[in-house]
């Protein structure tokens, strides 16, 4: 228990009254009567008062927050005293969390509950344990004040932040994530369905040229196809040492993950199946291709707790196990970065691997610290970061002369890029 500023106000004026009453010589009886009666009162309010035993305190039920959004924490209060009490709230902390707004001071009525709650941003997926709240209260006078801790433990789960994702679908139904200028990319067609026969025109392909046809017509027929649905997509998340740095406060991984999240959404949007490998010196988990809420959720489930390491990506034994798993050809979308250019020599070397059974599409994070270092001051520091952006690009150019498509992003843009990577690959 401790007292109010109420009780200290009145406690200063008894001093007011002993300055007044020196002249009459009464100073030391208006001091000692009117601090006994400011402890008397005291003793009383903190009588009246109930005690912590008459509140009872619940959480929500909502334990799913989205990492780097605001999310509301809800829990609820019950007085079942025969006062008002004026109640302040304090949830558990953790570093991870930042409250941005609280509403956690309410007058509760008799037998009432009171919802109290606040707004967080949480800064790390994962799983994270609240154990307490914290109460206090003035007594019905106003004098004291009473503390309580109540034990109310609730484990929150911070998922990848999704709440985008009605935003890209919009945008994938009017076709306006594409940028002006690629939707006449070359399509490449992991699988095709035969459609319909028609006339050669110059220009088509002639492997698709339809021999029988073209006798029995006497003339040059071709084959025309539709793009296969229903088609595999998967996604490899490397989560390895280049994707542990930080970019604008974030990790890496975070962007990439969210970008993970977002496409694999989008590839269920448009008919197909999305799958996931995360690896890094090994693979740590494997979804199968799949569609529909339950599949959504085995995803979320599986990379809100995946967390960054200093290891080195393990390329070629990722790749086996994909093709050992997955035996029809797929889209493979690879979501990586390099620090050294060893690494991404790693890469290519072992894509043939990959390219052998599917088609591998390599979506990088920007490297914007070397960007800027090109333009240093220091002609030693911005010619040192000049070569590397020159050997980074060499990378981009091998891979595109090996024909694996590959897109370098910023990290703010790293699932748009994906997206529309994965949009020009399937019309």
């Amino acid at each position: 228990m401790s007292v109010t500023r109420n009780f200290v106000f009145l406690v200063a004026l008894g001093g007011v009254l002993t300055i007044v009453a020196f002249p009459f010589g009464l100073h030391g009886v208006a001091f000692l009567l009117w601090n006994l009666l400011m402890l008397a009162l005291l003793v009383l309010d903190a009588f009246l008062t109930p005690g912590t035993q008459c509140l009872r305190i619940r959480r929500g039920e909502e334990d799913t927050l989205y990492f780097k959004s605001d999310n509301e924490i809800v829990f609820f209060v019950q007085n079942t005293s025969k006062y008002t009490l004026e109640i302040q709230a304090r949830d558990d902390s953790n570093r991870h969390f930042t409250t941005i707004a609280e509403d956690l001071r309410h007058w509760v009525a008799p037998k009432k509950e009171q919802e109290f709650a606040y707004l967080t941003v949480p800064s790390k997926r994962g799983s994270f344990a609240f154990d307490n709240i914290y109460i206090r209260y003035k007594g019905v006078l106003g004098l004291c004040m009473k503390h309580g801790t109540f034990t109310s433990k609730f484990e929150f789960k911070v998922y990848p932040n999704v709440r985008d994702l009605s935003k890209f679908r919009l945008l994938m139904q009017k076709n306006r994530q594409l940028p002006q200028g690629d939707k006449n990319i070359r399509q490449y067609g992991l699988g095709a369905e035969f459609e319909s026969l028609r006339s050669y025109v110059e220009g088509d392909d002639y492997r698709k040229i339809n021999w029988q046809a073209t006798a029995r017509e006497n003339k040059l027929m071709v084959n025309q196809y539709q793009i296969e649905r229903n088609q595999p997509v998967y996604i490899m998340l490397d989560t390895g040492r280049p994707m542990s740095y930080s970019v604008n406060g974030y990790k890496k991984l975070d962007y990439a993950i969210n970008a993970a999240l977002i496409l694999a959404d989008i590839v269920n949007q448009h008919g197909d199946k999305a799958g996931l490998v995360v690896f890094d010196a090994s693979v740590q988990a494997h979804v199968t291709p799949g569609q529909g809420a339950g599949h959504r959720n085995q995803l979320m489930e599986t990379l809100y707790h995946v967390s960054d390491n200093r290891l080195t990506a393990n390329y070629q034994g990722a790749f086996q196990a994909l093709n050992e798993r997955q035996k029809r050809r797929s889209l493979v979308f690879i979501f990586t970065d390099f620090e050294i250019l060893e690494e991404a020599q790693e890469l290519i070397t072992h894509m043939a691997l990959l390219k052998k059974r599917h088609f591998p599409v390599v979506v990088f994070m920007a490297n914007e610290g070397i960007d800027a270092l090109t333009q240093h001051d220091d002609e030693f520091v911005s010619s040192t970061a000049q070569e590397f952006a020159d050997e980074r690009r060499n990378i981009f150019r091998a891979l595109n002369a090996m024909g694996i498509p590959n897109v370098e992003s910023t990290a703010e843009e790293f699932a748009l890029s994906a997206v529309n990577r994965y949009l020009m690959l399937s019309k």
